[in-house]
């Protein structure tokens, strides 16, 4: 797949997205802001499919929804991605630690879930990947996961991939958490940027009847800064950071780049993986 390049602004430009992503039927709507608003969204609802994806930076957050109906082939997919560039002050040497933290109920009252085994054309599956970069790296929004360029090149970087396309006719509900995140040594007055994704997908299949996952609860970014430390950011709300100084926000960029398929490539593998590395 060919994903288009962006190239970077000025040392002075914001350089911060905000991402919802929705795709059904054969249809794709990306919704990418970047260096202007902080907040988007994207919803649809024809009554058989529902999808949604909420993305804030103010509050680190990405919400997401997804129910699909059987039967049918078709492939829904909901995805929140964010990103944003802080500054860091404080003792060189700190160590910071950054999460990123989400909780969901995932339903499949699917008709062969009451006794009959399910077909096994279903597939549910939940992606999340989540990284802090060195800003001199270069990563940008459509390059920076563990499926890129530059993923290898991040001070933290953790994702997980699962997938829930069992037999058993027991599997009607199930309860999902997880945490990403670890701790990164800071060096006062380096900027560093902070990415997030989540991705919801499923094909009901043959099954007749709904699969739900809602994350409406949110995913959640955090960083924990020590006494003495704090943050600005390009964006200027952040998690509550101020506006780094001499920085000033870009243009919005167009938003008709090709979609971030995030891990697309395990679709059909019912594997669990994570993944942390962090700079000593």
């Amino acid at each position: 797949m060919t994903i288009a390049t962006l190239a970077l602004g000025s040392a002075a430009q914001a350089s911060y997205f905000v991402r919802p992503v929705l795709q059904y039927s054969g249809e794709r709507v990306d919704g990418i802001i970047q260096n202007g608003a902080t907040q988007a969204s994207q919803t649809f609802n024809d009554g058989y499919q529902s999808l949604a994806a909420h993305v804030d930076l103010a509050d680190g957050t990405i919400k997401t929804y997804l129910e699909m109906n059987g039967p049918g082939p078709s492939f829904g997919i909901a995805t929140g991605t964010m990103g944003d560039r802080i500054r860091f002050t404080g003792e060189t040497g700190t160590p910071v630690r950054f999460s990123f933290d989400f909780d969901g109920v995932i339903t499949a009252a699917q008709e062969t879930l009451g006794g009959a085994p399910a077909s096994g054309s279903r597939y549910i599956g939940i992606q999340a990947h989540f990284a802090v970069f060195d800003a001199a790296s270069g990563a940008t929004y459509n390059n920076w996961t563990q499926y890129d360029p530059k993923g290898s090149e991040a001070l933290l970087g953790n994702d997980v991939s699962l997938t829930f396309n069992y037999d058993d006719p027991a599997f009607t509900e199930f309860v999902f958490n997880s945490d990403l995140g670890g701790w990164v040594d800071l060096v006062s007055g380096n900027s560093y940027d902070v990415f997030a994704a989540f991705n919801l997908i499923v094909r009901p299949g043959d099954d007749v009847g709904p699969v739900t996952m809602n994350f409406l609860n949110t995913g959640t970014i955090g960083i924990d800064a020590p006494a003495g430390a704090s943050f600005t950011s390009h964006s200027g709300v952040f998690l509550g950071f101020g506006q780094t100084p001499g920085v000033t926000p870009g243009v919005p960029e167009p938003a008709n780049w090709a979609l971030l398929i995030i891990g697309f490539g395990t679709i059909g593998a019912m594997a669990r993986r994570q993944r942390v590395r962090v700079a000593a």
